[in-house]
């Protein structure tokens, strides 16, 4: 259904992103750009792999992340901007990964409240490099609880599982 090669259950939207943030290297010293507008979680998890969160004004037509603000805000240690498909609507996401290929920064979507929004008729969960899902009961789909994170990066993906499982997998202990 939504056209992406691997996917990875977790316990929640909170543990997607973050999982999402620790399989691409973003650390201490990095800096995530994303919209003031979210839930606090967006900004925890960033604050979880030491990281700096580095909020950006909301459209206010569109109520998404304000992109002709998001170059004025990048520097030498942003490693990613972190897109929140806010309410089920979807940022302006060509714009977005033109800056991202310009400046050599991931892209994280925060696509908790966005399964099934689509941008330029493809899902919005199916762009560069990584997006979550959340499963909360406030959510499009609910579990009660659980989150997902989405790439299409195999190795991405593998990374992702190894933290998650703390390098256990199946019998084979300890990666």
């Amino acid at each position: 259904y939504l056209g992406i090669k691997y996917v990875s259950s977790c316990s929640s939207g909170t543990a997607a992103l973050h999982l999402s943030l620790l399989g691409l290297g973003i650390g201490p010293g990095d800096e995530v750009i994303m919209p003031s507008l979210s839930y606090i979680a967006t900004a925890n998890a960033v604050s979880y792999v030491g990281a700096t969160p580095v909020f950006i004004d909301v459209d206010i037509s569109t109520w998404q992340i304000d992109n002709r603000l998001v170059e004025k805000k990048i520097t030498k240690n942003t490693k990613a901007i972190m897109p929140v498909h806010l309410y089920g609507g979807v940022p302006d996401l060509k714009s977005i990964q033109k800056i991202a290929k310009k400046y050599k920064v991931k892209i994280i979507h925060d696509s908790a409240e966005a399964l099934g929004s689509k941008y330029n008729n493809q899902n919005s969960t199916n762009f560069n490099d990584v997006s979550i899902l959340s499963f909360f009961p406030n959510k499009v789909i609910t579990t009660g609880e659980g989150g997902a994170v989405c790439t299409n990066n195999k190795k991405l993906y593998d990374s992702i599982e190894k933290f998650k499982s703390h390098s256990l997998k199946g019998s084979v202990e300890y990666l």
